[in-house]
């Protein structure tokens, strides 16, 4: 999994847009704002359909059972005739991974990055996205902080929990963690916030 890198440039805004994403989806679907949301509950909310390789084709042929047992992939969105889409995603991953597979293609789709590409995965032909640097980062970051916000995060270290328990109770790797605790200041604000406090005592 990439991180963003600190140098890469989002459009203005994008940042605080995706915190507020991360709170109103969470708002829609009465869910606390520090509380873990569910990327199967986002789906469903957005009208997507989530399944594995195995779920959805029938007729197992060679290909798709090599694409079953692969591990280099993370998740697709496969257009459908009823004008939905679905998710496929890799069910071989740990469950933090396929969290963090699924927010990223959901990602994708609340942003509206549309499929545009065919190309073939394993001996079969899919309509995938083009990678395009500036939609993969947009979904790096608004999937990370769809399952990880802000808010979140401060709530969980003045909770006193440690990186570890805080990616048990978000279902998150600790990869993950450790990169959305850096990268949204959250530590060096409660740091420089109990160095403050202890200097007043």
């Amino acid at each position: 999994m990439i991180m963003v890198s600190d140098n890469f440039k989002f459009k203005r805004g994008f940042k605080t847009e995706s915190e507020n994403k991360a709170e109103s989806f969470r708002k829609a679907l009465n869910i606390i704002p520090h509380e873990p949301l569910p990327a199967i509950s986002l789906a469903d909310y957005l009208g997507l359909s989530i399944f594995t390789p195995s779920d959805i084709f029938k007729e197992c042929s060679e290909a798709l059972f090599e694409l079953n047992l692969s591990n280099e992939w993370s998740a697709l969105t496969l257009p459908c005739q009823s004008g939905k889409s679905i998710i496929i995603h890799n069910g071989r991953h740990s469950k933090p991974r396929q969290e963090s597979n699924l927010m990223h293609e959901l990602a994708h789709n609340i942003c509206g990055h549309m499929t545009s590409n065919q190309s073939t995965l394993n001996g079969i032909d899919l309509l995938l996205r083009e990678y395009n640097e500036e939609q993969e980062k947009e979904a790096e970051w608004l999937g990370g902080c769809l399952q990880l916000p802000r808010k979140a995060l401060l709530w969980a270290i003045n909770q006193k929990m440690n990186e570890r328990e805080i990616a048990e109770y978000y279902n998150a790797s600790l990869v993950m963690v450790k990169f959305r605790l850096n990268i949204t200041g959250v530590k060096y604000q409660v740091n420089n916030w109990n160095s403050k406090n202890f200097k007043k005592c």
